[in-house]
């Protein structure tokens, strides 16, 4: 990619916005301590892949939406506290600079030459934009993490579990009538889960793509293997995918949040418990079958693995979720499908045997911060 090619449209300010930031952060980096155990840093997400959204306030006047992604990628982990200290000060500053939120993940080279094919890895290798170092950081690296067709089915339970979580957030701030309703942020959430719906199908049928307007192509033209409901969710595709390039936020009154969520949430759980049967092999015939269900969501996976995990957060987390010896992503499905359901509302007793709370609370919207908390590890 070259400088300035961040959105769909044409928008000179914005780039050159972009272009002024990204020059000055690259030479900032050149100059730190963190530059010697550092091989790239890489702009990914929808502005590393041209496709960012631009926001237009009620005048016109268009403003950056998407938060700034970027990968640091260390020549080993030697580099990491100098790499984390340049990070502890550059996302707040460019936070303040840009108005959008900045963060900076970082990865030491040998994570990802060991990596197994996933829908994260294949968009960072696919599809970024280089803002420091040189494109050699993606010698050595493993086959098929550039290919779409190896991301594996756990791929597209994870990313309709990510978006369903969304969904539960969405459904507490409804239910709290906090800031979230009026900002954008049940909007934004429910424009996601339009877009991933057909993403993960996409994915299921090996056919994903790292460019948003490709997918939308691939999802109009026709699958051979579909979820009930298939039609609506290639028209709420095309609509995610526009959110994605123009988001906009509708003016009280212009649509119905609550409706809008209980649809939704009838679709999440119906492509879910599709993904979910197809995956594992085994029939989820509603929400509380695919809860209760005993058998381990991540078959795949080392119990023994996955029992030191569990030892792990233990000991440095304060707390394991149930299920030791699956991955504890497991336990956070089990939770969500009853958290997002719209026949009733989550019974937070339920909830907390799912999640492993002894005392759990009084109000189910109350149980937002025990699932973030875990959601925030296993995401």
């Amino acid at each position: 990619m070259t400088p300035g090619t961040y959105f769909v449209d044409d928008e000179p300010a914005l780039a050159k916005r972009l272009d002024v930031y990204l020059a000055g952060l690259a030479e900032r980096l050149a100059e730190s301590p963190a530059a010697a155990g550092t091989l790239a840093l890489v702009l990914s997400g929808g502005y590393g892949r041209g496709e960012g959204g631009v926001f237009r306030d009620a005048e016109g006047n268009p403003d950056l939406y998407n938060d700034l992604e970027f990968y640091m990628l260390l020549r080993d982990p030697s580099g990491e506290a100098a790499a984390r200290a340049w990070c502890e000060q550059e996302e707040p500053a460019g936070t303040a600079e840009l108005g959008i939120d900045v963060e900076v993940k970082r990865m030491p080279i040998g994570e990802l030459r060991r990596a197994e094919p996933s829908m994260f890895y294949y968009d960072l290798v696919v599809a970024h934009q280089l803002i420091w170092g040189d494109e050699s950081w993606k010698e050595g690296l493993p086959d098929g993490l550039d290919d779409a067709a190896r991301i594996p089915l756990h791929e597209a339970t994870r990313l309709l579990f990510n978006r369903g979580s969304g969904l539960f957030y969405s459904r507490c701030a409804l239910a709290k009538g906090d800031d979230r309703v009026g900002n954008g942020f049940v909007e934004r959430n429910h424009a996601k889960v339009r877009l991933a719906l057909g993403d993960a199908v996409l994915a299921a049928n090996g056919q994903y793509h790292h460019f948003a307007r490709e997918r939308n192509r691939r999802v109009c033209a026709g699958l051979p293997d579909t979820p009930p409901g298939w039609d609506q969710l290639v028209a709420w595709h095309t609509e995610g995918v526009d959110f994605k390039m123009h988001p906009r936020h509708r003016a009280d009154g212009e649509t119905d949040l609550d409706s809008a969520q209980s649809e939704l949430a009838v679709a999440w759980l119906n492509t879910f418990r599709w993904m979910e049967q197809r995956r594992l092999g085994r029939s989820f015939q509603s929400s509380p079958d695919y809860a209760n269900d005993s058998g381990k969501k991540y078959p795949e996976t080392s119990g023994m693995k996955n029992l030191l995990i569990h030892l792990r957060d233990l000991k440095s987390r304060g707390g394991a979720l149930p299920g030791w010896f699956d991955y504890p992503r497991a336990a956070l499905q089990r939770a969500l499908v009853r958290l997002v359901d719209p026949a009733q509302d989550p019974d937070p007793q339920e909830i907390g045997r799912l999640l492993g709370i002894s005392s759990p609370p009084g109000n189910w919207p109350d149980l937002e911060s025990d699932y973030a908390r875990w959601w925030a590890y296993y995401n």
